[in-house]
Order: C-alpha cells, then structure tokens, then sequence
C-alpha cells in the first residue's frame, strides 16, 4: 500500500531527474532474501525510502535449520552533494518478523539461537553512512554502513515445528546495518 503511495507520488511531481529510484539489497540477496527498496526525493539534500525483504524458505515447518522471516526498513537520506549522489548519512527504523532456528551468526552474534527455535518480532531504530556511485545516467551503485539498536520479543521452543515449549522471552539487542544496493533512477 506505501509503496503504491509512493509510486504515486514519484510519478505525480513530474520529471524531474532523478526524484524516484528502486534498489535491491545486493548482500540481502545473498542471504537468500528477495528484497526491493523505493526512495523518492523530498528536496536537493533529502531522501526517504521503503525497503522491504521476505524470505520464506525452508516452507517445510519441520526442517530443524531455518531463518524465515518478513522485514520493513524505513529510511531518512541527508545527501552532502545532491541526492543520489556522493556520500550521505542517514537513519532508519525497522520492524521485522521471524522464524528462526538452528543457525550460527557470523562473528558470534545471537550464539543461543544454535540451540533453539525463536518466533516473535523485533522493532529498531539505527543511523548509518554511505556512498552513491553513479554508473550510467540510470544505474547507480550504493554502499552503507552502520548499527540499529532494537527491542525483540518472541517465544522459544525446543526446535522444530513442535518442539518443546520453552517460555517467552524479550530484550534489547545491537545490530549491524549493512547494505551494497544496486539502484536504478527512473526518469
């Protein structure tokens, strides 16, 4: 629905050079995520955007290994050159649900979740930096980095589908912010 609001939107306040881009997470991608991202520029140095990524493997409830999970981002862009393009910083908040069990993060990050299956959802807000490289008059190449911090709550089971019940539980977390976004402007 939002991201029809900004189709909309993109599409009504003329054609102006790059006012709407859509970009794809290249790194999500690799975590087996489809995910796609609208930004529409608000003004020569401001950006917003909606992002969003589902990944709904393995569909069999009973595999012990899995990592589904469904996640919106909503981003503010401050542009130091012009909008999309050069460097910018910005912030974001994030709501996500997931499914997840029987999975080791890379540097040693979430280490319980080895253990156990997890089902709840987390909400964040971060700050990051990043750098836009154009490519063409329509493809840029964008990379950002930076760190949410996030409140989750969920329930733990023993793993699998019908795994022992183990309680509820929530708390706080950090967690890295990490993107390289191939983006195409629309004209």
């Amino acid at each position: 629905m939002l991201a029809t609001l900004l189709l909309w939107t993109a599409f009504s306040v003329g054609a102006m050079a790059q006012t709407f881009v859509v970009k794809n997470n290249l790194l999500y991608d690799g975590a087996q995520t489809p995910n796609l991202g609208f930004e529409l520029k608000l003004s020569d140095h401001w950006t917003t955007a909606l992002s969003g990524g589902y990944r709904p493997w393995p569909t069999d409830d009973w595999k012990e290994k899995k990592w589904r999970h469904l996640l919106v981002d909503w981003e503010m862009k401050r542009w130091f050159c012009s909008t999309f393009n050069r460097d910018f910083i910005g912030f974001n908040a994030v709501y996500s649900h997931f499914n997840a069990s029987k999975l080791k993060f890379p540097l040693g990050l979430y280490p319980s979740i080895k253990n156990e299956r997890r089902q709840g959802d987390f909400v964040a807000v971060g700050a990051f930096y990043g750098y836009s490289w154009i490519l063409s008059p329509h493809w840029s190449l964008e990379a950002l980095a930076g760190v949410d911090v996030g409140y989750t709550w969920y329930k733990r089971y023993d793993c699998v589908h019908c795994g022992e019940y183990y309680g509820k539980d929530h708390k706080p977390f950090l967690m890295p912010k990490l993107g390289i976004n191939i983006v195409y402007n629309i004209k």
